[in-house]
């Protein structure tokens, strides 16, 4: 187990001095492929670490530091490397000052909610103490509206040394105040990277966020779907067998091969509140790819989100192809947000409180980004007062996640009330075993909100209430009336049938095979229900060897066929040769049929009973059935004494 390391980015634009400034830093080599391929199983390029000691504390951080590229084209690579940082290490040199570059690097990490950084002005020494100075204020000038505000900035210069020390400290100092990376028992690597490695197999590198991963853990390879076993760690140049939240990993895998995995892929999976791995199969309903979501978009100043365009979107290492639709016809313009659906040309494992960033490939440019507020989102959404609609629940998530609070609740909200449980953690990125938050319920395998749930309920015993008010002396409503009821209501239809079992189960309705009541109307519904059953008995023993016809009986005495059933399956009613008889029918057969001699033909057995062969055959066919006669072909007798 190693202990958490605080990941830091570089940005700004190419040949500002960052690698040179890393390598000041660290000691180490950022720009090492050929070094790499001779480690073996090591981390990605660009990425090197140190210690930091902590001014005034008697503490020491191991920080790592992920060299990512700044020439244009490699904004993506930049992206992906800072999708899970704690805090950037913005670069500007002194020397040409801010670049449009630069302005783009900022905008991707405002867009991000980068809120932890340190800025660092380099090359001082070429350019001057003057000219350093008025770089600096610049720069602390453009950072002030964005979520980078504040942050502390340091004049440098990788090559002489000149304010190292000082960065250092800085740097220290701000990682000791940066909460460490969540342990939420939900890990998620993105890949940046993954290679063989002769005689290991299929490695995979990435920034691990949301929880821990162990040696001979499963995970799921995401979107393909396909589990996967951590084979082996490394983290820091060195073996481990466990990696905590925030790391930088490289990750031996056993199931899948180097092609099937890759840029932009992720390995997801659970741990369990004692941080022990959860099984892959369980990690399928925890993580959920989606190819659409809704979302909170802001557009970049002097910029336009809408329909139009070669969308790109960036999240964790992913770059994917994406269709954008705004909610309310209204695209997100300089500056001003919008609710907007993204559709991906393939799906990506999401949850609500992802960033994005949003760039436009014709233009090469980044145009804007937000945050994933539902991940599995309904259908199309028709008509002005239903995308109003829509639109409240989605600030309702968005507002959840700006306080800090679980946004199962107004997820729920949002799907109308309930959804699948699986689907609802997904989406909300709930833990494992947390407690539901206040305001939710489990449900027939859906989780629901108490507010939706109460309503869905009060229509259910209503309309049993309503029934039996209708009938006092029937069975009930049946379950799929009930159910009908709650689907009326806006019980989504997979829950509506398991709601009302579910009231049963708690007792708020009273259950009678498929039929329910009210408890107070049980005792009602149970009296009326055995007089119907003895008025059909009444009129099957009227004539007891010359019964009418079941079917005709029982609609005459109001017993449907699952009342029948009952009555047959405690013996009160015997069915037999397509006919049917009471029970104290059977017993009076033998009686008379006791009073003959020992042995018996079927005539004799038809006069005692004053009956026709109609009715005689099958009445006798029973007893035999049963062991009360015995049948030599030619006559009967009975095997209980006479």
């Amino acid at each position: 187990m190693i202990p958490a390391v605080h990941v830091v980015a570089t940005a700004g634009h190419v040949d500002h001095g960052k690698s040179t400034l890393l390598r000041a830093l660290t000691t180490m080599e950022p720009d090492r492929w050929e070094e790499e391929r001779r480690r073996g199983l090591t981390i990605d390029l660009g990425f090197v670490w140190t210690d930091l000691d902590v001014p005034d504390h008697d503490a020491r951080l191991t920080v790592a530091f992920v060299d990512v590229p700044g020439h244009e084209r490699f904004i993506a690579n930049m992206l992906a490397g800072a999708g899970a940082v704690q805090l950037a290490l913005f670069v500007v040199a002194a020397d040409d000052g801010w670049s449009a570059q630069s302005q783009e690097h900022l905008d991707i990490l405002d867009l991000l909610g980068v809120r932890a950084a340190v800025v660092a002005v380099t090359k001082a020494d070429l350019a001057g103490d003057e000219r350093a100075a008025a770089v600096a204020a610049d720069v602390s000038r453009r950072l002030a509206t964005t979520s980078l505000a504040g942050a502390p900035v340091v004049v440098v210069d990788g090559v002489s040394g000149r304010g190292l020390p000082q960065l250092r400290a800085t740097l220290a100092r701000r990682l000791a105040q940066t909460p460490a990376a969540g342990d939420i028992g939900r890990p998620r690597l993105w890949i940046d990277r993954s290679f063989t490695i002769t005689g290991a197999g299929t490695v995979t590198t990435g920034t691990l966020v949301g929880g821990w991963l162990r040696v001979g853990q499963e995970l799921v390879a995401s979107p393909g779907g396909r589990t996967v076993r951590v084979r082996g760690l490394q983290s820091l140049g060195a073996d481990v067998a466990a990696a905590a939240p925030g790391s930088r990993v490289a990750v031996n895998l056993s199931g899948v091969d180097r092609d099937e995995v890759g840029r932009g892929d992720a390995l997801v999976g659970l741990t369990t509140g004692d941080g022990r791995p959860a099984p892959a199969r369980t990690v399928r309903g925890a993580w959920r790819a989606t190819a659409t979501l809704d979302a909170w978009v802001r557009a970049l100043p002097g910029h336009e989100v809408g329909r139009t365009g070669a969308w790109h979107l960036h999240v964790g290492s992913a770059e994917v192809i994406s269709t954008v639709h705004p909610l309310l016809h209204d695209a997100a313009v300089d500056g001003r947000p919008a609710h907007i659906r993204i559709e991906l040309e393939r799906p990506l494992p999401l949850t609500a409180g992802d960033r994005f960033v949003l760039r436009e490939a014709g233009r090469q440019a980044t145009l804007g980004g937000g945050t994933v507020l539902d991940p599995d989102p309904p259908g199309t959404i028709r008509g002005p007062d239903a995308r109003l609609a829509r639109a409240a629940d989605l600030d309702a998530v968005r507002d959840a996640l700006g306080d800090g609070r679980d946004p199962l609740v107004p997820l729920l909200a949002a799907a109308g009330g309930a959804r699948p449980a699986d689907r609802a953690v997904a989406a909300a990125g709930h833990p494992p075993g947390r407690p539901l938050p206040d305001g939710a319920a489990a449900v027939a395998g859906h989780l629901t909100s108490n507010e939706a749930l109460s309503g869905w309920a009060g229509a259910v015993l209503e309309a049993a209430g309503a029934r039996h008010a209708a009938d006092p002396g029937g069975r009930g409503a049946d379950r799929r009336e009930l159910a009908a009821a709650a689907r009326e209501a806006g019980c989504p239809d997979s829950l509506a049938a398991g709601l009302v079992d579910a009231l049963a189960e708690r007792g708020a309705l009273h259950r009678d095979g498929s039929y329910y009541t009210l408890p107070e109307h049980a005792s009602v519904r149970d009296e009326a229900r055995v007089e119907r059953r003895q008025t059909l008995l009444r009129e099957l023993a009227a004539e007891p060897f010359s019964p009418p016809p079941l079917d005709e009986a029982a609609r005459r005495a109001g017993v449907d066929h699952e009342e029948i059933n009952a009555l047959v399956a405690r013996g009160e009613v015997v069915v037999t040769g397509g006919l049917a008889f009471a029970r104290s029918a059977i017993d009076l057969a033998v009686q008379r049929l006791a009073q003959l001699d020992e042995r018996f033909t079927t005539a004799e057995a038809r006069e005692a009973l004053r009956t026709s062969r109609k009715y005689a055959v099958p009445l006798l066919e029973h007893l035999d059935a049963v062991g009360t006669t015995e049948f030599d072909g030619q006559t009967r007798r009975l095997r209980v004494s006479h």
